[in-house]
């Protein structure tokens, strides 16, 4: 267990606010091929997320709305679709966004999304409350727990807490991200939240300092191409990840590779969609957005991709709620985070991790 000295100093720059939030090269899209021309793009995350959301919830779209063509535009991730639509703020080429929460809170402020309302989009009025986010013009369309990711053959008895990781037994095989990734601000909410004192700033520090004391028994800073892959080959044998691409990654390699959502609980991550102000196919976009967020889609997020659902509708198994963490006692255990607040703070917190050393070279 780390030792926590009893006090610190306050840090410059990083106010109550910004630390409570904690505790608890863009690519060119110019123009859409000729046949789009009475389409909808939607643009979101490439990688894992496009194959699965193109092949599994767009294609049921398709066959459901033949008369709609849809396209996917992959962005490498939220940050880079805000850089997208302030850059073609009054003709842009995508329809529909998929953005974090704390980045779609940004592109609402700055008018680039239009508010969507249960008034002219009905469905809204079926999603859970969580789903409903203040100062964001979209709802949530899914979401997605940070979970324990650990190598079978290395690892016999599955992780049940994540004060676990700081076991001694586990030696130097921890895989990490760091800053800015968020799966390392959200490990950084879990240390404070596991080690704090409850009050913000104290709770941060002696969050800092738990994770200063992990750090010699990490084997792979920032893995490449990614935790789920070094863990899988056995490169590190435990490290935190996002539960949907950690379930992928155990449907790929089953026999290697394992994931599970602490019992204590787990932050996370609120992906939103988003119709685009100005949008070009404005009303089939409507259409597309309600139904991602209606019964069949959500079930689809659920079954095909591991993402919590957020319309209570889905006709869902117990065994899916618990692989996705989407039971009611899991849901009341989420550890709630401002991610408005923390990716304000990202680069300070980033160097408040390489202060103490926390880096990868």
């Amino acid at each position: 267990m780390p030792h926590l000295p009893d006090s610190f100093p306050n840090r410059p720059g990083l106010t109550r606010r910004q630390i409570g939030g904690l505790c608890l090269g863009l690519p060119a899209l110019t123009a859409r091929p000729a046949q789009a021309a009475r389409g909808i793009t939607i643009a979101g995350i490439d990688g894992w997320f496009q194959t699965a959301f193109d092949s599994i919830v767009l294609a049921a779209f398709r066959k459901a709305h033949p008369e709609i063509p849809v396209f996917y535009y992959p962005v490498g991730n939220p940050f880079q679709t805000l850089a997208l639509l302030r850059s073609q703020r009054q003709y842009p080429t995508a329809d529909v966004v998929l953005l974090e929460a704390g980045v779609a809170t940004a592109a609402t402020a700055e008018n680039l999304l239009e508010p969507l309302q249960p008034a002219t989009m009905p469905v809204i009025d079926d999603l859970s409350d969580r789903a409903k986010l203040p100062n964001v013009a979209g709802p949530a369309v899914f979401f997605d727990s940070l979970a324990m990711c650990y190598n079978t053959a290395d690892i016999k008895q599955p992780p049940k807490f994540w004060r676990n990781l700081w076991d001694p037994t586990y030696g130097r095989r921890i895989a990490l991200p760091t800053p800015p990734d968020a799966i390392a601000l959200a490990m950084t909410a879990v240390a404070g939240k596991l080690f704090g004192g409850g009050e913000p700033l104290r709770s941060l520090e002696l969050g800092l300092v738990a994770l200063a004391q992990l750090a010699p028994q990490v084997v792979l800073w920032d893995p490449v191409p990614d935790v789920y892959t070094a863990v899988a080959l056995g490169d590190a044998s435990i490290g935190p990840g996002w539960n949907a691409r950690a379930q992928n990654q155990m449907s790929l390699t089953p026999g290697r590779f394992a994931a599970t959502i602490p019992e204590g609980g787990s932050p996370v991550m609120v992906m939103t969609v988003n119709l685009v102000k100005n949008a070009q196919q404005a009303t089939p976009a409507r259409t597309l957005i309600s139904w991602l967020l209606g019964p069949e889609a959500q079930r689809l997020l659920a079954e095909g991709m591991f993402y919590a659902p957020v319309n209570p509708k889905a006709d869902l198994s117990a065994a899916t709620l618990v692989r996705v963490g989407a039971t009611p006692g899991m849901v009341a255990k989420r550890m709630d985070m401002d991610w408005v607040v923390v990716d304000a703070i990202r680069d300070q917190i980033t160097r408040e991790w390489r202060r103490r050393n926390l880096k990868g070279h």
